[in-house]
């Protein structure tokens, strides 16, 4: 899950940056996952290239990208001792639709830049997660 986070917000960030660190800063720290991922609905954020995209999230695709960054993520980034374990039918239900934005904002946006390398890359992990994801 923490996988699934952080491509979430590592690609959230390279969408809006663009060629000025300024859109992804709020003072001197990189805005949060949260904030990057409202940024990637903003046409003056998007909209940086004459092909980018602005990203729209479903109500459902909303709730589920909320659920992984408010409950799980930051349970495990700030470690809190304690019994803790995840249903599987949570993770079916929260891994389609951050796999989605995901795949939107790392391929379909037009803001992330990528060498055909790079991007061949990133195709072929997203199509082995949807594979393995298949198999839950």
């Amino acid at each position: 899950m923490i996988c699934l986070h952080d491509a979430l917000y590592a690609f959230s960030i390279c969408a809006i940056k663009g060629t000025n660190r300024d859109r992804v800063m709020r003072g001197q720290n990189l805005v949060s996952a949260r904030e990057a991922l409202i940024r990637c609905q903003s046409n003056s954020y998007m909209q940086q290239y004459v092909h980018g995209t602005t990203l729209k999230m479903t109500g459902h695709e909303k709730e589920m990208v909320g659920e992984l960054l408010a409950g799980v993520r930051d349970n495990l980034a700030h470690f809190r001792p304690m019994l803790w374990s995840i249903e599987i039918d949570w993770i079916k239900r929260v891994v389609k639709p951050t796999a989605r934005v995901i795949r939107f904002l790392a391929l379909e946006s037009g803001n992330v830049r990528m060498t055909a390398a790079q991007r061949s890359r990133v195709t072929r992990a997203l199509a082995t997660f949807r594979r393995k994801y298949s198999a839950l």
